[in-house]
């Protein structure tokens, strides 16, 4: 229940963005929602947003669905920041792509410019530029205003319809045709509007997507062609993607995108070597237990009839179940055959690593960090080769010379603590274990960090200033927090 629960507040995160004010977000968990009707809304401020988002991005970050996966989470930024790019909009904003862990198919954009993606939407994709659209999408709802724009019109909006709103969304995950029946019954149109897109947002997105698809160089049939792929698929089930329940789907809707996309130039975009890989990546986390599957591809590929996405799978496989050797065999295949692939070098790196053989990997690592000196995953390659090998202050050299580019990315504050803690540096350990605790909105915890790296000597002459500016600044959020909680009785 409390996986299904999860999972409706990610598809209907505008429903909660809106019942979240700057600084209560962090007491989500308590299930304490604030009333909605301040007047303050009618005049959100971008600031105000990100503040919301930050607020529940860190419950996010602190569950257990947030894929953390360096190579995943590359990626996804990697196809958003291209999109961002070509969305003048967008460049005056700052945007952060993450992957939810779940089969279904779904896609949310949060207050601040957070962009959320299940990685069920990577795998049931088609193409890269399937993918892509529906990214592009979600920036247009941001860049556009959507969830501040509605939150204007639904400024009264009490809370027993609030907690009504919830009940009939978990109704309509489990049972489409009860959840319709719930919804219809409980509050009506206007506030079935908080929780799913208008029609009119979902036009308006679908415009400036497609545009950001042809700007991107990505194919702008991608936008249609992945409105067929929900609906064929809505066809054969009885509950709908989950997708459908936010983001409403017409024939008209479908046809509107074709049209739309005929008045840009066709492009023929081929889908990179990348997006196959991390949909190889995906899939062998889902099919872990898959005995059959795993069968299938050790058969392709001893017969030489495995893709290259195939054959990663397999060794992903391979060394998720222990057999370390055999996926090093596959994987340096692959490499010798595509040497610049930054994927293929880390999952080698990786298997290496609980092969306890880091010392072959280290030579490519460090060899491919010299071409891409800012790639945050082959820094955190090189950083755990490094561990590995009893080379702590190497790793934290490397970690600290890219720390302020990744201040917002959990894994590698993780392993910059870890490479100060094995290199003896406690202070520096704290201050960044602080930085980690106050990303997951862990406050307290991250306020006892930082006064412990506060009371410790620190060769780095400029240490005391920051940490305590650091420390201000959690009491700060502190204070608000708990006026927050006293206002709401």
């Amino acid at each position: 229940m409390f996986k299904a629960l999860f999972r409706i507040s990610l598809s209907s995160t505008l429903f909660f963005s809106l019942s979240l004010n700057a600084f209560g977000a962090a007491d989500l968990h308590k299930n304490d929602l604030p009333k909605l009707g301040d007047a303050a809304g009618a005049t959100l401020s971008v600031i105000k947003e990100q503040q919301i988002g930050d607020q529940i991005m860190a419950q996010i970050r602190r569950s257990n669905y947030l894929m953390t996966d360096p190579l995943i989470n590359d990626y996804i930024q990697q196809v958003g920041y291209r999109l961002v790019a070509a969305n003048p909009d967008a460049l005056g904003r700052s945007f952060r792509f993450f992957v939810i862990q779940e089969p279904s198919i779904n896609a949310f954009a949060l207050p601040g410019g957070y962009i959320g993606i299940h990685s069920g939407l990577i795998t049931a994709s088609k193409s890269e530029s399937e993918l892509a659209s529906v990214l592009g999408h979600e920036v247009a709802h941001v860049t556009q205003r959507h969830l501040a724009r509605r939150l204007e019109k639904q400024s009264e909006l009490s809370l027993p319809s609030i907690l009504a709103t919830i009940g009939a969304v978990i109704i309509a995950t489990q049972n489409p045709e009860a959840g319709v029946g719930a919804l219809a019954a409980t509050q009506g149109a206007v506030q079935q509007s908080i929780i799913s897109h208008t029609r009119d947002n979902e036009k308006e997105a679908d415009r400036i997507g497609i545009a950001m698809l042809s700007g991107a160089g990505f194919d702008v049939r991608g936008a249609a062609g992945f409105f067929e792929t929900l609906e064929q698929q809505s066809r054969y089930i009885r509950k709908p993607p989950e997708i459908l329940l936010t983001h409403p789907l017409s024939k008209h809707r479908i046809a509107d995108a074709r049209r739309r996309a005929d008045l840009y130039p066709q492009v023929e975009h081929q889908s990179s070597i990348d997006y196959q890989l991390v949909k190889a990546r995906i899939e062998s986390i889902e099919k872990l237990r898959d005995e059959k599957h795993f069968a299938h591809l050790a058969k392709a590929y001893k017969s030489n009839s495995a893709t290259v996405a195939d054959k990663y799978q397999y060794a992903e496989l391979l060394k998720a179940q222990g057999h370390y050797q055999k996926a090093i065999g596959v994987l340096q295949k692959l490499y010798q055959k595509m040497p610049n692939n930054h994927i293929l070098l880390y999952s080698l790196s990786e298997a290496h690593l609980s092969n306890n053989s880091s010392d072959k990997a280290l030579p490519l690592l460090k060899q491919q960090l010299q071409r891409a000196p800012g790639s945050t995953k082959l820094i955190l390659a090189t950083a755990n080769a490094y561990l590995s090998l009893g080379k702590a202050r190497q790793a934290e050299l490397l970690l600290l010379r890219y720390a302020d580019l990744n201040k917002t990315n959990t894994n590698y504050l993780f392993t910059l603590a870890k490479a100060q803690q094995q290199a003896n540096h406690v202070p520096e350990m704290h201050e960044t274990t602080g930085q980690y605790m106050e990303l997951v909105g862990d406050y307290r915890t991250a306020k006892k960090h930082f006064e412990i790296a506060l009371g410790h000597f620190s060769h780095d002459p400029y240490a005391q200033t920051r940490i305590q500016a650091r420390l201000d600044n959690i009491r700060q959020k502190i204070r608000e927090l708990l006026e927050n909680q006293k206002r709401r009785g």
